[in-house]
Parts: structure tokens; C-alpha cells; sequence
């Protein structure tokens, strides 16, 4: 456990969150999402009364999943950046011993968070195609 804290901190050492760019992506979820919204509209304004009454309960079913999908996103991008947080104010000697000490709740945070998420995702792009919608 000592290595895997020692490497830890090494790794959070040279981390970048920079890098990430999670407020670039964030912006163009929001865009795509909005894009998504529009599009709908323009569906619903420009297609037969009859045909949108068929469509409705899908486009309502993909509109869900993709508000679930994206708050889940979000939750999981703060869980991170306040996990980041608090290994960044760690000060210097003690950052080891504290990551020792907080690993484990950190780990299964984080699997709980990559469970929800890979589930969604399962979710999201298998469950259109049981339905026989793909």
C-alpha cells in the first residue's frame, strides 16, 4: 500500500488538470444538448401531427436518458475535482501519509461513480436497441 500511495503522489504531483479541459467539454455537452433541443422542435414543427404521435414516447424515452446521462456527468467530474482538491491541499511531508490514509474511501468512491456511470452508459447504448429503436 506504501508503493501505491508513494506512486500516487507522484502521479498527482505531475498531474494537469489543464489538461482535462473538463470546462471545454462541459460547454460543448451544453451546446450539444441545446443543439439536440432545437432539433427536436424543428421535428415537432415540421412533421405530421400523426407521425410526431408515434415518435413522442421514444424522443421523450432519449430526451430522459440523456438528462440522466449528462447530471451523472456532471456528478462524476465534481466527485473528481474535489477528490483533486483535496490531494492538492495536502501539504508537502504529509501528502503521502494522508493519501494512505484516504485512499481506500477515494477508491471506492470512485468505483461507486465508474459503476453509475458504466451503467448509464450500458443503459443509454444497449437499452434503445432491446426496444428494437436502433
Amino acid at each position: 500500500m506504501a508503493a501505491n500511495a508513494g506512486s500516487m503522489f507522484q502521479y498527482w504531483k505531475r498531474f494537469d488538470l489543464q489538461q482535462l479541459q473538463l470546462a471545454n467539454r462541459q460547454d460543448e455537452s451544453e451546446q450539444s444538448r441545446k443543439k439536440l433541443i432545437d432539433l427536436s422542435r424543428e421535428f415537432k414543427k415540421t412533421t405530421p401531427e400523426d407521425l410526431r404521435k408515434q415518435v413522442a414516447p421514444l424522443l421523450k424515452s432519449f430526451q430522459g436518458e440523456i438528462d440522466a446521462l449528462s447530471k451523472r456527468s456532471k456528478e462524476a467530474e465534481a466527485a473528481f475535482l474535489n477528490v483533486y482538491k483535496k490531494i492538492i491541499d495536502v501539504p508537502g511531508k504529509d501528502r503521502c501519509t494522508t493519501l494512505r490514509q484516504r485512499t481506500p474511501s477515494y477508491e471506492r468512491h470512485w468505483r461507486t461513480t465508474t459503476k453509475s456511470l458504466q451503467k448509464l452508459k450500458t443503459k443509454v447504448r444497449g437499452g434503445g436497441k432491446r426496444r428494437g429503436y436502433c
